[in-house]
């Protein structure tokens, strides 16, 4: 970064100078790769310390070629950046509602990258005069009404200089002051232009600064007007400099989906041949793209193209190469992918079953091990789901095969929207191929996926798939099938149907002597008994679980055994114990690296300390839980947590925050559909407004959560709902009713081995019989 120290200055002043009822926003607006983002970020850098909830950077592709990010999603991106949206609102609207919210409270310094106009910026806005907006353009966007206009124009001579001097050295242009003024002069004094060819010249050791100029002039072909003369020039020039193979590889390049590229992808899209010669042929032509500035290497080992360079690059790529030989390429890529996915997700995950693609790409990369294996999907995550997407829109060979190739991470990763479309391309494309068997396990995987965000989708998935494995006579597939069934009848909170629909899988894996299969089964048993109230079955499925699973050595399933036998010990009020199991689970958890896991633990782990009296460390492991599901878009395991940290703000008196967190789990869990969740969120809303002196909305809502426990079969939800509803009521002296409530949730706590709390309730009963003479 060089000069732009007038620049600067300004910045900091429209972000000292608010008047504290306006957010401070800029707009730096400029002709392309004049330096506005440079700019911008080394401004975030520079501010970092005014804005100690953080710096957000959103490229929105105003003018990348790519399609502009539509508002809705970049607010998705901002909001999990955040880590806020899990279960995010579906409208642009409720989505902007939240992102205000959240930095209502939250002093955030966001720069919202090459913005195509106001409409685009607006809903990304932040809440709060606390908070500041640096927005980058090329046009002015004079419809964002209070926004400071910064225009970023070329840079002095003296800093153009500077900054040719820096990359080419000052051996030789000390030596020629005036034809080096002359060579800033006709780059514009342009940042990038400037940039490509000192990057040239430093590489050229026999010339001076006049042979350059001469050079330049000769390459001077303005393709779109006066804006851009000056970077098509240099980028001509640049380009025409490199070795054939070079110019070859930079141009399929810029056919590239993702943000980053590594040396194997452009292996995969040059086609050089595998194995060490092509590998470093193409590290060659990097290094030299690399030292001619025509290619960055933000982190090691991944590189990227300026927007600039790719639009050069593509307009280059489709005079020069056949669309033919364009479509190879991607295709040879997306192949890269594909079989890189395949290898890494058989390290990771080595007991799935997986239908290996009919021939392996010769670039697909090699892994050691499972932990190389997960650091890689961990990396190229962006471009995996580029990719997918890619293969979606245009490449239906690799879209039917790519959802199955990635389907544990895209569980992992909870991109729920995308992870529709993908899967929804994956169906499409093999309804037309003739493979029943990939289309039935495509379908199973796409329900495993999507339990966690839409029940409903997931269970239409399970039972095509089911059918599909009945008429290929597969009772392996069976068995997935009815086990994801029930996955997805308990997300929903229909425990009965969950019941029915394990117990099939369970006889099928049995009959298979799958024991990880029958484990699996043991434990969405043990979770629909455990809603039901059932907790001593609940145990004992858990305990059954463990067993198998410390003999089969599954890792993941002891985790989830012990964090399952804990959580039971909690709810039957053995603290000790139940904390014991929960450590336990946590510690095999950090050695197993399961996020989701520890998430969930968190979540566990906070109601043994709150059963223990430690409000405080409750609350720490709640907000905990709450931003790991959120960044990893978990909605269920969003929804527990909320309602966890609801109920400790209740109990420690803050009820206002106890109803924000209530009502925001009760919302994530409509949109789900998930009855069960939605109840116990009701039941903590009615305990607030009850605690507050509003025993008519307390009534009402506690009569909402009986409804959806009586359309779930939830005893617990039931029995509480009936106990609130019977307190309630005498609070407003009516006493008939209240005297039925407590009679009927007395009755559901004895049925569930509750007698703590019946024998509270039967208390009540007699003081107000004696109290009536009844």
């Amino acid at each position: 970064f060089t000069g732009r120290g007038e620049e600067l200055a300004l910045l900091r002043e429209a972000a000292t100078d608010a008047d504290g009822y306006a957010l401070p926003l800029v707009v730096l607006h400029g002709m392309p790769g004049i330096g506005k983002t440079a700019l911008a970020v080394h401004a975030a850098h520079r501010l970092a310390e005014d804005y100690p909830a953080g710096q957000l950077y959103v490229d929105l592709h105003g003018f990348s070629g790519r399609r502009p990010a539509d508002p809705s999603e970049a607010l998705a991106l901002l909001l999990r950046a955040a880590g806020t949206g899990a279960a995010l609102p579906d409208t642009l609207d409720g989505r902007a509602a939240e992102w205000r919210e959240w930095t209502a409270h939250n002093r955030v310094l966001v720069v919202l990258d090459n913005a195509r106009d106001a409409a685009q910026v607006r809903p990304l806005l932040p809440g709060s005069p606390g908070c500041l907006a640096i927005v980058t353009s090329r046009n002015r966007l004079s419809a964002l009404d209070g926004a400071a206009s910064l225009s970023v124009d070329a840079l002095p001579a003296r800093e153009a200089a500077t900054l040719f001097t820096r990359i080419a050295g000052t051996a030789r242009t000390a030596r020629d002051p005036e034809a080096l003024e002359l060579l800033v002069d006709a780059c514009g004094r342009h940042p990038l232009a400037t940039t490509l060819l000192a990057g040239r010249f430093r590489h050229r050791e026999i010339w001076d600064l006049r042979h350059l100029l001469e050079r330049l002039a000769q390459s001077a072909d303005p393709l779109d007007g006066p804006d851009e003369e000056v970077f098509v020039s240099a980028f001509r020039f640049s380009y025409a400099e490199l070795t054939p193979g070079t110019r070859r590889l930079l141009r399929l390049l810029a056919l590239h989906p993702g943000p980053d590229i590594t040396a194997a992808a452009a292996a995969a899209l040059s086609g050089s041949t595998p194995g060490p010669g092509g590998a470093g042929d193409v590290r060659r032509g990097i290094e030299e793209l690399l030292d001619g500035h025509l290619l960055t290497e933000p982190s090691l080992g991944r590189y990227q193209l300026h927007d600039l360079t790719r639009a050069f690059a593509l307009r280059m790529c489709t005079v020069e190469e056949p669309p033919d030989a364009r479509r190879e390429a991607v295709g040879r890529l997306l192949g890269h992918c594909l079989g890189s996915a395949y290898r890494a997700h058989r390290l990771t995950h080595p007991r799935r079953r997986v239908l290996e693609p009919e021939q392996l790409s010769p670039y697909a990369a090699e892994f050691g091990d499972a932990r190389e294996a997960t650091a890689w999907l961990g990396a190229e995550r962006a471009n995996l789901m580029a990719a997918a997407r890619t293969a979606a829109a245009d490449h239906p060979e690799h879209a039917a095969l790519l959802p199955h190739a990635l389907a544990p991470s895209l569980r992992i990763w909870g991109s729920w929207d995308i992870t529709n479309e993908l899967y929804g391309a994956a169906v499409e494309a093999l309804r037309s191929r003739g493979n029943p068997l990939l289309l039935a396990q495509t379908l199973v995987e796409a329900a495993e996926v999507l339990a966690q965000s839409g029940p409903g989708e997931a269970l239409s998935c399970a039972g095509e798939a089911l059918t599909l494995f009945q008429d290929l006579k597969d009772p392996a597939g069976c068995a997935d099938s009815s086990l994801q069934a029930s996955r997805a009848h308990l997300a929903a909170g229909h425990t009965g149907p969950a019941l029915r629909m394990v117990a099939r899988a369970l006889a099928l894996y049995r009959d298979l002597g799958d024991r990880h299969g029958e484990a699996d089964c043991l434990n969405v048993e043990g979770a629909a008994l455990y809603h039901e109230g059932r907790y001593d079955e609940a145990l004992g499925r858990a305990r059954l679980t463990l067993r198998i699973h410390e003999g089969t050595g599954d890792l993941l399933g002891q985790i989830r055994a012990h964090n399952n036998i804990g959580d039971v010990h909690r709810i039957q009020g053995r603290t000790e114990r139940a904390h014991d199991h929960l450590e336990r689970s946590k510690v095999l958890a950090r050695l197993h690296s399961g996020a989701q896991e520890l998430a969930i633990l968190e979540t566990n782990l906070g109601a043994v300390y709150q059963a223990m009296g430690d409000t405080p460390r409750a609350l720490a492991g709640f907000r905990r839980a709450l931003e790991s599901h959120r960044a990893r878009g978990d909605a269920l395991g969003e929804v527990n947590a909320l309602i966890s940290l609801g109920a400790a703000q209740a109990a420690n008196g803050d009820g206002q925050g106890a109803l924000l967190h209530f009502t925001r789990a009760e919302e994530v869990a409509r949109g789900i559909d998930s009855s069960y969740e939605r109840a116990r969120a009701l039941l903590g809303v009615a305990d607030v407004h009850r605690s507050a002196g509003r025993p008519d909305l307390a009534m009402e809502v506690y009569e909402q959560a009986l409804a959806l426990s009586e359309r779930t079969g939830s005893r617990p939800v039931a029995a509480r709902a009936l106990a609130g509803l019977a307190h309630t009521a005498l609070t407003t002296h009516r006493s008939e009713p209240a005297l039925e409530y407590a009679r009927r949730a007395e009755e559901v706590y004895r049925s569930l081995g509750a007698e703590a709390e019946a024998e509270s309730l039967r208390r009540l009963l007699l003081e107000r019989t004696r109290g009536t003479g009844a």
